[in-house]
């Protein structure tokens, strides 16, 4: 029989804590470039499973505001879910697992990034300083607030008598015949 000795093992020097940072932001780096787990885990000559460990390990660590995190995640999974559905549609089957991966993943972001936002005389205080800026800004007329109520129409006692030149559509464009 032959010689059946296994190489020795090559012993790894363990990283200090200045070479641990390093190595995380050079994945974290590649990550965001689109490279593989085991792209990566070759050009750091570790495992995928290391790789894919140190990056929970990061994230764990990080605090994320799950609402923030979860209308990220919706954003970045609108684009994989219109091209799913247009090849569903298209009636590529092979596509139909893909569609309802995303679809789960959308429907679990969903549920996540729902909020109970309060609309509160404050919020529509803020709503209404920012709208009278902007009419400011459109030379418009005078600001309003939000307890004036409405403008008035052009059926309101306010402005009659007022109606010289054409008629104008809601938008303030002439309307033409």
């Amino acid at each position: 029989m032959g010689d059946e000795r296994a190489a020795p093992a090559r012993k790894r020097r363990r990283l200090d804590a200045r070479g641990t940072v390093l190595r995380r932001g050079r994945i974290f780096a590649r990550l965001r470039e689109g490279y593989a787990y085991d792209e990566i885990a070759r050009e750091e000559q570790v495992t995928p499973e290391r790789v894919r460990q140190i990056v929970r390990e990061a994230l764990a660590r990080r605090f994320v505001d799950e609402t923030d995190h979860a209308k990220l995640q919706l954003a970045r999974l609108a684009q994989a879910m219109q091209i799913a559905s247009m090849a569903v549609a298209d009636g590529d089957v092979r596509a139909i697992p893909a569609f309802l991966k995303v679809l789960d993943r959308l429907d679990r972001y969903q549920r996540a990034a729902k909020v109970n936002e309060v609309y509160d005389d404050e919020a529509r205080k803020r709503l209404m300083d920012k709208i009278n800026r902007v009419a400011a800004n459109l030379g418009l007329d005078e600001p309003r607030t939000a307890i004036e109520g409405p403008a008035p129409g052009p059926d309101s006692p306010a402005m009659a008598g007022q109606a010289d030149g054409p008629e104008k559509m809601p938008w303030g464009v002439g309307a033409s015949l």
